[in-house]
């Protein structure tokens, strides 16, 4: 195995383990149902991970091909808490959980979809194993989608860093917004060609550390650590 390789599974295993750390920012969250939503959701990102590491570790992608499907965890898996960080903030009382989960459904029905209907095939990847790739069309859906997502978010955290005078809700958001900014630059080096040791890698290890610290300003400001 190549250095480049070796560091590729090192990162793999970081991002793996600041996946378990979100995951306990999750679960300190209430109600019930919402923290086993969000555990849920962490642990497909950890997933994602896992089925990255058994890609490029197999000598043909037939023997992992049922993994394929982890593979795009993090669409929903990153997402989906991000909303309920961002709630976890600022407690409007206009607003609830079950209310915000109704608004982000189109969203997770894009995702659902996606992950269990999207056609995707194996591709040699350049530093080790194999990778997952969408076909076309379902890359153009995956970008449409996730597009809407950011433009809506980032103009969400813009909006409520401008009206909200505590410096922890402040520095949160705009850490939250920092991390979906970098995942779009991503997708749009992906689209354009672009390529590194992998993308999303690192700007999904960012989004996750944004997570478990928005998570955790949220409990502190609470009192309830």
């Amino acid at each position: 195995m190549s250095s480049v390789a070796g560091g590729y599974l090192f990162l793999l295993g970081l991002a793996f383990g600041l996946a378990l750390l979100a995951l306990t920012a999750y679960a300190r969250v209430s109600p019930r149902w919402l923290r086993w939503l969000l555990m849920a959701a962490g642990l497909f990102v950890a997933g994602r991970y896992v089925a990255m590491a058994c890609f490029a570790l197999a000598q043909t992608p037939e023997r992992v091909w049922a993994l394929r499907r982890l593979w795009f965890g993090s669409v929903a898996g990153l997402t989906l808490p991000s909303i309920f960080a961002v709630d976890a903030l600022i407690r409007h009382p206009a607003m609830t959980p079950k209310k915000l989960l109704l608004r982000f459904s189109p969203f997770l029905a894009a995702y659902t979809a996606l992950i269990l209907f999207g056609h995707a095939t194996p591709i040699a990847d350049r530093v080790a194993g194999w990778a997952v790739s969408l076909t076309p069309g379902w890359r153009l859906f995956a970008s449409s989608v996730q597009a809407l997502f950011v433009l809506g978010f980032l103009g969400l955290c813009v909006l409520l860093v401008w009206k909200i005078p505590v410096p922890a809700i402040r520095a949160a958001l705009l850490m939250l917004a920092a991390a979906h900014g970098y995942l779009a630059l991503d997708g749009l080096l992906v689209a354009t060609g672009g390529w590194y040791v992998r993308p999303f890698l690192y700007s999904e290890m960012l989004t996750l550390l944004a997570l478990w610290h928005a998570f955790q300003t949220a409990a502190r400001l609470q009192g309830g650590s």
